[in-house]
């Protein structure tokens, strides 16, 4: 099969624990666009938090938000922020239960409180800046994704509660959840990228290693997995690599005869 884009996760598959990309993915992103393939982000993170390691591996395409803000070249092709009313609901059960919030936006991000010792653990383990504070931007402002800050096991009242269906949960971080549209997934915006680019999902590659990477993995033609992935998601790959730190990428794209 002939791919003619490739989708890669970030954290774990672009990037190592210490936040740093190897230089043999380096070495095979590269050949990709030397070889025409179109090589595309598809992060949880948030556009911003993105656009840097972007130009620095020359790549021009964002699946953001697990998959709610798509751009490809700067021009924004799919775009589906969380409902107001749902934000609302959240916001109103973790001030009650004297949790957090952090907001992400296309362009910017804050937190529902100015110091709070999850957010603050939560954003150093991805070498992020600390978030503003404004409890109430999403009155105001289109929001794709939050973080819900709280200890393992305590957001079962938040998934359980039946004023919050339009939305769902992927905990990330030992004291921090992604909270995203019910029905988004990086599948959603990698079809939406697709269309756009009139290529057949068949002709799509993408690697991952998180739970979040399940959907994107198993929509595309080739769904591939890295060594050091969370274990449920190999059952849905197609290809297993190897770890990120053993040049994951580059043999994976040589074993399946991606790059020669």
């Amino acid at each position: 099969m002939s791919y003619k884009v490739i989708f890669f996760d970030m954290d774990g598959t672009l990037l190592n624990e210490q936040k740093q990309i190897p230089e043999d993915t380096r070495e095979a992103l590269r050949s990709l666009q030397d070889s025409g393939i179109h090589t595309v982000i598809a992060t949880g993170r948030s556009p911003f938090h993105v656009r840097e390691i972007a130009e620095d591996l020359g790549i021009e395409t964002l699946v953001c938000f697990n998959g709610a803000y798509v751009e490809h070249k700067g021009e924004v092709v799919y775009s589906t922020p969380i409902d107001v009313e749902s934000i609302e609901k959240l916001y109103q059960l973790v001030m009650d239960r004297n949790h957090a919030l952090v907001y992400l936006s296309d362009d910017s991000f804050y937190a529902t409180h100015e110091e709070n010792e999850m957010v603050n653990s939560a954003v150093s383990s991805i070498f992020f800046e600390p978030p503003g504070m404004n409890a109430e931007v999403f009155r105001n402002k289109p929001i794709y994704q939050c973080w819900l800050h709280c200890a393992e096991g305590e957001e079962e009242v938040y998934e359980q509660d039946d004023a919050l269906t339009d939305v769902r949960f992927f905990r990330w971080h030992s004291v921090s959840l992604d909270v995203m549209p019910k029905d988004g997934s990086k599948a959603k915006g990698i079809e939406a990228l697709l269309q756009h680019l009139a290529v057949d999902k068949s002709q799509a590659a993408a690697f991952g290693d998180g739970k979040n990477d399940i959907e994107m993995i198993g929509y595309v033609g080739m769904g591939i997995a890295m060594g050091n992935a969370h274990p449920e998601v190999f059952p849905h790959a197609q290809f297993v690599t190897k770890h990120v730190d053993e040049g994951g990428i580059s043999h994976a794209l040589k074993e399946l005869k991606i790059l020669l």
